[in-house]
């Protein structure tokens, strides 16, 4: 065993080396719990700022041509944009946007699409306000008043809730909204469109573009006339009784098989006979307990084709008058099978006509009794004499027809029917009254049809309806043409702000 060591003491200038490191690593250890501390206190700043919403409200989402807009201004345009398109159900609106495809070619989704269309409007909304404003012009005492209408709306809308001006705005038009943002971009929005409007009104398309624009559109712009018998299979959700009927997956699949087969075999059974020469009038009678439902010697424009799958059929140029055939659509819980009967196309050069109406339902408004009818009759005059002796407009007639109509389709609209011509699918009577040439603005009367009694107001007359379409779409041209020469050599272009946009 070795001895131990012999134990020195320290030197005088190993203790002073000895104080001097651990008084760097306490200075060490502060200075890293300071720069922990100010990380915190930074990280907490940063959160407070980030849930205030200040960052992403001023972040820049997209660059018109110098003009910076905030995540708040496209998030208002982009919501425009969607609800929209919402309304007329073009896509899923229960479902996010960024999941559903919009191109099938490309790939793009619905968010994407939208989101091009509110760039693409934002852009016009800048170029044609800048034009307005270098041209001295101004507001139209309408947009004032619409303006200063919305303005009021915004002041008193949150008055006696348990909310306030600014939370309405930003439920209504995004979590970075401002009042005073929100106005400017309204008021922005009215000056474009007025500006855009007094420059559309002042072009004057000669005949020459209509001709041009119907003979490469006619296929959109024809009606057709066809008669259309419709055989629908689908199984009942309940029993005679009212009780729910339960099936398993296989059993309702066997038992949809069995129900179209038996359609499908009425609808060509039907087109045989059609084909052998049977009168259209006499099948629809015959098998009107069969059928879901038809109708004979129908009308519609091309474009009004496009959803049914007889569409491409009834617009081809080899089709010739008494042409049949039979058209099958399957659906998740149905299937429809078409049997269609070919009559004529062609454009329809007549006045189209506007009326407003009360119907006075007799009885349950199928196949009237004679006292119903009579019953009816009573009431209509009646309307008719209570309109009579008040001002006797076109609105005082409008403002009857809620408490009094039975037609629920045009209530919402005071009774309106726009654009009707000979060739509309109306009862004859009604047709006929509508469009008498004789007619004037203000006439009235009451009308009999297998409804009831009609209380008739004629609105007025107007351009026959492709013409009336014709012009619609050579406005969108020239609209088209005046943004881009608004915005010609402009460079656009997308920020972070993008990625903050609500979908």
């Amino acid at each position: 065993m070795s001895a131990s060591p012999e134990k020195k003491n320290p030197t005088k200038a190993e203790r002073d080396e000895k104080r001097r490191q651990e008084e760097q690593k306490d200075r060490r250890t502060t200075a890293i719990y300071s720069v922990v501390a100010v990380a915190v206190v930074v990280a907490a700043l940063a959160l407070m700022v980030w849930n205030s919403g200040l960052l992403q409200r001023n972040l820049t989402a997209l660059d018109v041509n110098g003009v910076k807009y905030t995540v708040a201004d496209m998030q208002y345009y982009y919501s425009s944009v969607y609800n929209e398109q919402a309304q007329q159900y073009l896509f899923n609106s229960t479902q996010s946007v960024k999941k559903q495809v919009y191109d099938e070619a490309t790939g793009q989704s619905w968010y994407d699409h939208l989101m091009d269309l509110a760039v693409e409007s934002l852009t016009n909304s800048t170029a044609l306000a800048a034009q307005a404003r270098s041209e001295g012009f101004s507001l139209t005492e309408e947009s004032q008043s619409q303006l200063d209408s919305f303005l009021s709306q915004l002041n008193t809308a949150w008055v006696g809730q348990t909310t306030s001006r600014e939370a309405l705005i930003r439920a209504n038009y995004g979590p970075y909204m401002t009042y005073d943002r929100l106005v400017e971009l309204v008021e922005q929005e009215l000056l474009a469109s007025d500006y855009a409007q007094s420059k559309l009104d002042a072009i004057d398309h000669p005949d020459a573009d209509y001709d041009a624009y119907y003979r490469e559109h006619a296929d959109e712009l024809d009606t057709v006339t066809y008669t259309y018998f419709l055989f629908r299979a689908s199984l009942p959700a309940t029993d005679a009784d009212g009780n729910t009927i339960e099936r398993t997956d296989a059993e309702t699949a066997a038992q949809m098989e069995d129900a179209k087969a038996e359609q499908k075999a009425l609808a060509e059974e039907l087109k045989s006979k059609l084909e052998g020469g049977a009168d259209p009038e006499t099948l629809a009678e015959e098998y009107k307990n069969q059928m879901y439902s038809s109708s004979l010697s129908a009308h519609s424009t091309g474009s009004g084709l496009s959803y049914y799958p007889y569409g491409d059929w009834l617009l081809d140029s080899a089709r010739k008058a008494g042409d049949t055939d039979l058209f099958e659509r399957d659906y998740t819980s149905s299937c429809n099978y078409y049997v269609i009967v070919y009559e004529g196309r062609a454009l329809v050069r007549e006045p189209a006509h506007d009326v407003r109406h009360i119907l006075i339902q007799a009885g349950d408004g199928v196949n009237p009794t004679q006292a119903e009818y009579d019953e009816a009759e009573t009431k209509a005059q009646s309307v008719l004499d209570e309109w009579k002796a008040g001002e006797a407009t076109e609105d005082s007639f409008a403002a009857l027809v809620n408490a009094n109509t039975s037609d629920t389709a045009s209530a919402s609209s005071g009774g309106l029917y726009s654009n009707i011509t000979v060739s509309s699918n109306y009862e004859q009577a009604f047709l006929d009254w509508a469009t008498d040439p004789a007619r004037k603005e203000g006439d009235t009367g009451l009308v009999k049809t297998g409804y009831g009694w009609h209380v008739m107001y004629y609105v007025a007359s107007k351009d026959p309806v492709w013409k009336q379409t014709t012009a619609s779409a050579l406005q969108n041209q020239d609209y088209e043409a005046l943004t881009a020469s608004a915005s010609q050599g402009w460079t656009i272009s997308r920020g972070v702000g993008m990625n903050f946009i609500s979908a």
